[in-house]
């Protein structure tokens, strides 16, 4: 048996390194982490061929003693954490004491320091684990690092790099995700000695994604805000009517701190079911804040993985937070007529260099004859000397919802009696059951306690309050009427509304009316199997199970744990489960316990959403079906008057629009 030796330093350095620098882009992360915890408002970081040869990282934060520079690079020195208690609430984003000796043990590293109001800063080497030079020198007040030949001392991970093209989008990618998580902070990013990304640092988020994703993306956004059992979301989701093929555009942040999480993205993919294409995925920027002690950020050396003490709450308020900012945004589709410009004038055939001669010419005959010296107070100067203004540009709190002095009125008061869908529990003193009922929040608080999300004491102080709100509030203006004009292809609906032309996709708009109907119908009653069937899971899935037995049992699926990862299904829903498209309880079971164990509590949905869909689809008008004039009417008039049916349970939307001023705009009636 081989004996048992202790590592040298410099290996077990260079193993623990390895841990935490993975790439220059990890390097760059434990950087900006420190620059920020050291309460930075500027922070610039440029790199040279991906990184591997030069990183330089600067900021305005605290800085480091001199004295403590030797100290900092040493492996578990923090000044974040002093005793394990600390470890429950971690409010900064490094914590180990890691990265600044994970960092010198793989590359060469100087540091230049300085604390604000201290007379010197310091200036300290080190490459590879030994310092080579820490002396006082002069620089500003923050801290600058600059890392050099990274893995020069480590060759088989060197060569295991990316090219340079791609190590540098890797860590412009890490740079536009600490500016999404920190735009309180400016960040200005040098590639190869050219600036690529440059943020305000004012606050404002929006400001922060408008400068990393570009004008498209900032405009088909929807805020978020929604607070439910402790757990605040903030931040913006795409539009229904902008989705994307992959998930690569779902950032999630918790704390301050960017995070990969299937909870959180199963939650948002929840938020947006039955309002979005299938094989399509919604984009998001959310902040998701709680108290540190209910998340776990210990997890992996990279710090990009959390656990948290409860994850249906995190669940829940990520999935109501983006339906109600879906149900609260107007998301049909505006119909845009490209316009040819026609030209007016005679075509000039002249060359470019007569054009531009005569244009000379012209300017020097209309000079004075004395030129501008002597010009008289009444003369107007050249219009070329004038400087030219740049307009101040001004950073509203939600950019693509501004609206005119006019429409504030409405749009405030929009809001106020909405409906939404509540669960309630079932009543001691009562034998009936209702899943899913439709109540405005303003009045139904009779028995505060049904409301599953709710708790009653939310009631005790507010009740009064909120029905005082709703009676001052003068009651919202009355939509124009919807008039139907015709039918046209067989298969959209010509409204007009107002200034308004409308057209309804007949079959997507009865396929969601229908899927709506039967949401409400929905029978949760338990049926008794003639005979138990008994389902072998996975691990996961049996824990999944065992611990949300009851919310089983909610939907009618009623088992008994045995041995080992085997379950008992002793019965099972009635609804939906007769014809050729049934259900077997053997794949409810298996559904259910998959959602669960990915954090999706919506399991009605998840084992029924489909067939719903189905059944909704074969059930409803077609295209090209003849319809009388008075059905279409009803159809259109239901679609008008509900806010809920925009999009087909496939996520197809159901209405477009386009106003008078577009079509005189077309037709050049207007300018």
């Amino acid at each position: 048996m081989a004996r048992i030796n202790l590592l040298d330093r410099s290996v077990f350095e260079l193993i623990a390194a390895g841990e935490v620098i993975e790439r220059p882009a990890s390097v760059i992360k434990e950087l900006i982490e420190n620059s920020i915890d050291a309460g930075a408002g500027h922070i610039t970081v440029e790199i040279k061929n991906g990184g591997s040869t030069f990183m330089r990282i600067t900021d305005n934060g605290c800085g480091i003693a001199f004295d403590e520079l030797p100290t900092a690079f040493l492996r578990h020195a923090t000044s974040k954490v002093s005793s394990a208690k600390d470890l429950d609430r971690i409010f900064t984003l490094g914590f180990r004491g890691e990265a600044l000796a994970s960092v010198a043990a793989v590359s060469k590293v100087e540091v230049l320091t300085k604390e604000p109001g201290a007379e010197m800063g310091g200036c300290f080497k080190i490459s590879g684990g030994e310092i080579t030079e820490h002396e006082r020198t002069g620089c500003p007040d923050g801290t600058t690092i600059i890392i050099r030949d990274l893995f020069y001392n480590v060759p088989a991970r060197r060569k295991f790099l990316k090219k340079d093209v791609t190590e540098g989008n890797q860590i412009q990618s890490l740079v536009d995700k600490l500016a999404l998580a920190h735009p309180e902070v400016a960040f200005r990013f040098i590639r190869d000695n050219k600036c690529v990304r440059d943020t305000s640092g004012n606050g404002d988020h929006y400001a922060a994604v408008y400068a990393v994703f570009g004008k498209q993306f900032a405009m088909s956004l929807i805020p978020v805000d929604f607070t439910l059992n402790g757990v605040s979301v903030t931040g913006y989701v795409s539009s229904p009517l902008f989705t994307r093929s992959n998930r690569a555009m779902q950032y999630f942040f918790v704390n301050g701190r960017s995070i990969k999480s299937l909870i959180c993205m199963s939650a948002l993919e929840e938020g947006f079911r039955n309002s979005i294409m299938t094989g399509k995925f919604p984009a998001c920027v959310l902040n998701i804040t709680m108290p540190p002690e209910l998340c776990d950020v210990n997890v992996s050396p990279s710090k990009t993985e959390v656990r948290f003490a409860f994850d249906k709450n995190v669940f829940d308020a990520i999935n109501f937070g983006v339906r109600n900012a879906i149900l609260n945004a107007d998301n049909r589709r505006d119909m845009v007529l490209a316009k040819k410009e026609i030209p007016t004038e005679e075509a000039d055939f002249r060359s470019n260099e007569k054009i531009l001669a005569e244009k000379a010419m012209s300017a020097v005959s209309s000079a004075p004859v004395g030129g501008y010296a002597d010009k008289g107070e009444d003369d107007e100067p050249p219009k070329v000397f004038v400087p030219v203004q740049k307009p101040v540009v001004t950073h509203a709190e939600a950019a693509p919802f501004r609206i005119a002095a006019d429409e504030k009125k409405f749009v405030q008061q929009r809001f106020v009696s909405k409906k939404v869908t509540v669960e309630y529990d079932e009543d001691e003193g009562s034998t009936d059951k209702a899943v899913g009922h439709t109540e405005n929040i303003s009045v139904q608080t009779e028995n505060p306690r049904e409301f599953r999300y709710i708790s009653g004491s939310s009631f005790d102080e507010r009740a009064k309050e909120e029905k005082t709100e709703v009676t001052a509030v003068t009651s919202e203006p009355e939509k124009p009427p919807l008039k139907v004009i015709g039918e046209i292809f067989g298969t959209y609906i010509v409204c007009t509304s107002g200034d308004t032309l409308i057209m309804i996709d007949k079959h997507a708009a009865h396929e969601r009316i229908r899927f709506e109907k039967r949401k409400m119908q929905l029978i949760t009653s338990s049926q008794l199997l003639a005979e138990s069937i008994f389902v072998d899971l996975s691990a996961e899935q049996f824990t999944a199970v065992q611990e949300n037995i009851d919310l089983l049992a909610d939907i009618g699926i009623e088992v008994i744990l045995t041995d080992g990862c085997r379950c008992e299904i002793t019965a099972a829903p009635s609804a939906f489960t007769g014809g050729g498209t049934a259900i077997s309880p053997h794949d409810m079971l298996i559904r259910a316990a998959d959602a669960m164990a990915g954090g999706n509590m919506n399991i009605a949905d998840e084992i029924y959403g489909d067939l719903q869909h189905s059944r909704s689809c074969k059930s409803a008008i077609k295209a090209h079906d003849s319809n009388t004039r008075e059905e279409l009417e009803a159809l259109a008039q239901e679609v008008w008057e509900n806010e809920n049916i925009r999009f087909c349970p496939h996520g197809r939307p159901i209405m477009l629009k386009l106003t008078e001023y577009e079509l005189e705009k077309y037709f050049s009636r207007i300018q």
